[in-house]
């Protein structure tokens, strides 16, 4: 008998390293699920009227400003995708706007 396969989930260390990979290359979708993050704080709204904020990812110290993907489903949801692991991810390329570091 075959034993099913059963993709492994990311641990929380797998994930930082995934997420802080992710959030220096200037191409492709960014992990923005609010799920994933901590800290978060509403610092103003973005030119295409996106709520911004700041926030921490789970697990990490460094601190982003950016959106969060639950609200750009609302108003483009075609800027979202559903990464592998289920959480959801933006493209930012697609909104007219970067998600930046700023600690």
């Amino acid at each position: 008998m075959k034993k099913t396969y059963e993709k492994p989930e990311f641990s929380k260390r797998g994930l930082l390293s995934l997420i802080t990979a992710d959030a220096g290359s200037p191409i492709g979708p960014k992990v923005s699920d609010i799920r994933l993050k901590t800290d978060i704080e509403t610092v103003g709204v973005a030119a295409n009227g996106l709520p911004l904020y700041t926030f921490k990812y789970l697990g990490g110290d460094a601190v982003y400003r950016g959106v969060m993907a639950q609200d750009v489903l609302r108003i483009r949801p075609e800027a979202v995708s559903t990464m592998p692991n289920g959480y959801l991810a933006v493209h930012y390329d697609m909104l007219g706007m970067e998600m930046a570091r700023i600690q």
